[in-house]
């Protein structure tokens, strides 16, 4: 439509805007230190780390983001300066001069975004707690100078790589992970506010259903496998059943999604949470079910409630995982934040929950030794990552 080609006229108007600003007119103590963020979503797993760079240690930073709607790009906010770069990226980063180049993007130098001589430091920070080497492509996190870890698996996973490929050691930072430290500040405020939920209809207990995504094309996810088995056991068992899908469940296979809505979609009990980004329905949540799925931490680390896993295939990404010779920590750690169900076991759902709410003491023990276990710095995360980027910057000159 005319109104669509105009509003990518004007996007691309901005882009080139921002770009010339960038190199032409930015004052070059605003480039030493640069985030990158390929869409607004990933703000969070920054916002530790640009917070405390900013406002206490007052630094300045440029802040990159491929995505036009980042409320970034319309705030104002002390020692940030923000650019749109998208269809620019590429030469971009070829021409940035700069001490840090901080992102949460793999793949640096596999495809299109190589890495560019006029940069001291290529950063990549984690946005996951669970193991990479069976995620992330093979090499993807090859050609990074420095590694922002969330535990020691990280480290351990990292090193076996480069002794594997006999790459030079690169610098692992004992980090943390931000966003983990900031939902647990928010579920500690909800209780203290008194807004536990509480099941209507009168319901037994909430339970939260987040699968991941990944499987589609194998069609052997959560959803395929069991979801409307599962969802209908506990609605028979009288639970309140909240549902968030995968982001990219409505684009990748909508027909889940309308069988779903089509059985359930006038029960009172069930109803479907889309917004990723939100965390009422991890609060209100007496229980989650999952998979695979990074948000199993989230919701177990931060809010110590213990998680029902069904154990549908792993997702794995890089051919060459099993040459680690060591298992995801995401096997193993399963058993300490809850139990694991195979799908044909959901009609047995009541019971099992029944099992694992009785012992929620046990499992909110587990959950905090697995927490101090596997999470550096809980709490603390973003004075330390500031702490190394500031002692970098210090010792390196351009």
């Amino acid at each position: 439509s005319a109104d669509a080609r105009k509003s990518s006229m004007m996007n691309l108007i901005r882009e080139l805007k921002d770009f010339l600003v960038f190199f032409l007119r930015t004052a070059e103590k605003e480039k030493k230190i640069v985030f990158y963020a390929e869409d607004a979503s990933y703000y969070i797993y920054f916002e530790g780390l640009v917070e405390r760079l900013t406002t206490v240690e007052d630094v300045k930073i440029s802040y990159i983001t491929s995505d036009i709607s980042d409320p970034i790009l319309y705030a104002q906010k002390k020692n940030v300066q923000s650019f749109y770069i998208k269809y620019l990226l590429e030469p971009f980063v070829l021409l940035l001069k700069a001490k840090m180049l901080i992102v949460t993007m793999p793949d640096l130098n596999l495809f299109h975004i190589k890495r560019s001589k006029g940069v001291a430091n290529h950063v990549y920070l984690f946005h996951t707690v669970g193991s990479f080497f069976h995620i992330n492509r093979h090499h993807g996190l090859f050609y990074y100078d420095t590694i922002f870890c969330v535990g020691p698996h990280h480290i351990k996973e990292l090193r076996r790589e480069e002794e594997l490929y006999g790459r030079e050691p690169r610098t692992l930072v004992e980090f943390g992970y931000y966003r983990l430290e900031k939902i647990r500040r928010e579920y500690l405020r909800y209780l203290t506010e008194g807004r536990k939920g509480k099941a209507k209809n009168g319901c037994k207990a909430i339970i939260f259903i987040a699968p991941g995504g990944g499987l589609w094309k194998r069609r052997e996810t959560l959803l395929d496998l069991c979801g409307n088995d599962l969802v209908r056991a506990l609605l028979k068992s009288h639970y309140e059943v909240v549902l968030r899908p995968h982001p990219l469940t409505k684009k990748e296979r909508p027909d889940l999604l309308d069988a779903l809505l089509q059985e359930f979609g006038n029960n009172s009990r069930f109803s479907l949470d889309t917004d990723a980004a939100s965390t009422s329905s991890f609060f209100d949540a007496d229980i989650m079910i999952g998979d695979w799925s990074g948000v199993t931490y989230e919701f177990a680390f931060a809010t110590e409630k213990p998680v029902i896993y069904v154990d549908v295939p792993m997702k794995v990404n890089n051919p060459h995982w099993k040459d680690f010779d060591m298992d995801p920590i995401d096997i193993n750690i399963r058993n300490r934040l809850g139990v694991i169900i195979q799908p044909d076991q959901v009609g047995d759902i009541d019971a099992i929950i029944k099992k694992i709410l009785s012992q929620g003491e046990k499992y909110a023990h587990e959950i905090q030794k697995a927490r101090e276990e596997y999470i550096y710095n809980f709490g603390a995360s973003s004075e330390t990552g500031a702490s190394y980027i500031k002692d970098f910057c210090a010792r390196f000159t351009l």
